[in-house]
């Protein structure tokens, strides 16, 4: 019991530092998104790039293709989903920016039950109805409070974005699990990290300088500067790979029905994180549209705690049933 407390305090601690993504870019202003993006995933990469030349004789082991699809969903799952973030962030707000996000669970479910049918799909339609409820209260919570023109058409484009990281990440998710399942001969799980991290760091360090360029020039004054740095390495070093090895260390003694509650975290934390910095509290219409969220996810993981101890519960009796002798006929 210790130790599974311990994990899941460890498992809590790197959600917390995943977290600090949402507050971050509006936290770096007036540094662009971009730079945050190409300075955070440029310092990951470096990390990706050290471990790799470390275990280049692992390296070496593993098929071409295999080492380009790695590089493939870095780009996309980390350069390509942060950029979606840091702009729904800025555009609008970095609290509904986190609860979109934070339903992805359900499109990793919906994408996952085609290749691999862990529940019924009509145990899906609670949820999916719940979160895209809530989706709908967020996307108009500008109009619904009245406010302007201009800030409903950017609280409606930082909600697209928003679903374009939620989709980016889920596409992840699901292609990476099907990937180390459909492999015969499972990669070196740091190998592979390291990869993923330079598939992100790769892009950010082409478009490094055109970041650099085109930030505005305020960005350069001495605090503004101290802020854009701290932050990057923050979110590249410590947020980034060190979040993700404190998490591969703890998913290890972790029960597999808490893996999904306490990554859901990463967006709670986010949002809550989030609202100090943009110095406001939650509009009703935002609560509420958060809420439909939080329930439909609480009751998609229900759902799936339960059908996982039924699976558990089935694989223990046939297991049993292996071992019983069989009757000899005469």
């Amino acid at each position: 019991m210790g130790s599974t407390q311990k994990n899941v305090a460890a498992a809590l601690t790197a959600a917390l530092l995943w977290a600090f993504a949402f507050v971050a870019p509006a936290a770096v202003r007036p540094a662009s998104e971009l730079l945050l993006v190409t300075g955070r995933y440029s310092l990951f990469g470096l990390c990706g790039l050290y471990v790799l030349c470390r275990g280049r004789h692992k390296l070496k082991l593993m098929p071409l293709r295999r080492i380009l699809f790695g590089l493939y969903i870095g780009f996309v799952g980390y350069f390509v989903f942060y950029i979606c973030v840091s702009y729904s962030a800025t555009t609008g707000s970095g609290f509904i920016t986190a609860v979109v996000v934070g339903s992805s669970p359900i499109t990793i479910a919906v994408a996952g039950n085609f290749a691999e049918k862990r529940m019924s799909w009509g145990e899906l339609v609670a949820p999916v109805v719940l979160i895209l409820t809530g989706i709908t209260l967020l996307s108009v919570s500008d109009l619904i409070e009245g406010k302007s023109a201009g800030t409903a058409t950017d609280s409606v484009v930082g909600i697209a974005l928003a679903l374009g990281a939620m989709l980016t990440w889920s596409y992840f998710v699901v292609r990476n699990a099907q990937s180390q399942r459909t492999w015969e001969r499972k990669p070196d799980p740091t190998i592979w990290a390291a990869l993923v991290a330079m598939g992100a760091g790769g892009a950010s360090m082409v478009l490094l300088p055109f970041a650099i360029a085109t930030t505005p020039e305020a960005t350069f004054a001495p605090y503004a500067l101290f802020k854009i740095i701290a932050w990057c390495v923050f979110l590249g070093v410590i947020g980034s790979w060190w979040g993700t090895y404190i998490w591969v260390k703890a998913a290890q003694g972790i029960p597999v029905p808490l893996v999904g509650p306490l990554l859901a975290t990463e967006t709670i934390f986010g949002a809550i994180l989030s609202l100090p910095v943009e110095r406001r509290v939650p509009t009703w219409t935002e609560v509420g549209g958060a809420m439909f969220i939080l329930v439909g996810i609480t009751v998609y993981l229900v759902f799936d705690i339960r059908n996982s101890r039924l699976r558990v519960s089935r694989d223990t009796h046939s297991q049993d049933a292996s071992d019983v002798p069989a009757v000899t006929q005469r």
